[in-house]
């Protein structure tokens, strides 16, 4: 009798149990991965097979047409074509077109030229707003011919009305402009905490009235504060001067009117 007759029946047998093995295995993997593939490429082909939405979109709009907009959010999807429409919708806007705010329950009818932030088209005809951002120049009050985006380079910009800005000509910009009754900029607060923190109401030593202000330099860390105060039964303001960065803001509070504002020069 052959004694490796067993062993050798053996080893077929786990041969054939390891090939059978390798094969479920491969089997599942390739099922999984056919799985994962499905789930991926399916709801890429889809969106690549679906028709897009076709967006109509105006031309050659009147400013009468644009004026009398229904009030929306605008376009959204931010195409080429989109901006381009939007571009063209503020081209035609006048400088001198009201847009109402309501300030303390008062309206006003702002010129849209004045507004630091110009409004879209598609908002003129909402709900009157509650607040403004303003920029204008000083001493002349004018509106800037463009927007202007606020930096260290921008605050004096050539126009064609003002091709050379003199020195004492500037756009300033009036930020949060808003009633007492919807005062998101907190300047009444701004206001009382600068006067007590920097001793604005007289205490302070060296303030000097000069333009119908009062103003004194206080240490502030490492930096010297330039601050303009005045305080009364009408107005209150208080602005702060940074030398190194030649830039002052500050905060109005026009108490007749309710309506506090904070501004940067």
């Amino acid at each position: 009798m052959n004694s490796g007759g067993p062993f050798r029946v053996l080893n077929g047998l786990l041969t054939r149990v390891y090939t059978f093995t390798r094969l479920v295995l491969t089997f599942v993997l390739w099922a999984i991965l056919l799985i994962l593939a499905a789930i991926i490429l399916v709801p890429m082909l889809l969106l690549a097979t679906r028709t897009p939405a076709i967006v109509v979109l105006p031309s050659n709009e009147t400013r009468e047409e644009i004026y009398n907009l229904a009030c929306s959010k605008g376009l959204s999807s931010g195409s080429l074509a989109e901006r381009e429409l939007i571009w063209r919708r503020r081209r035609l806007v006048e400088l001198s077109h009201p847009i109402r705010v309501v300030l303390a329950s008062q309206p006003y009818d702002i010129p849209w030229g004045y507004y630091a932030s110009r409004p879209n088209p598609t908002s003129f005809n909402c709900p009157p707003r509650k607040q403004a951002s303003l920029q204008y120049w000083i001493p002349s009050l004018d509106m800037p011919e463009g927007e202007i985006v606020y930096s260290g380079a921008t605050n004096r910009p050539k126009e064609r009305a003002r091709p050379n800005p003199r020195p004492d000509e500037s756009v300033v910009e009036a930020l949060w402009v808003v009633g007492y009754d919807d005062d998101r900029s907190h300047g009444r607060r701004s206001i009382e905490w600068l006067k007590e923190a920097r001793q604005l109401d007289g205490r302070s030593p060296g303030s000097v009235e000069e333009h119908g202000l009062s103003h004194t330099v206080v240490p502030t860390g490492s930096l010297q504060m330039t601050y303009w105060y005045k305080f009364g039964p009408s107005e209150d303001v208080v602005i702060e001067c940074y030398a190194p960065f030649q830039r002052c803001e500050g905060n109005v509070d026009l108490k007749d009117d309710r309506v506090p504002r904070r501004g940067v020069a």
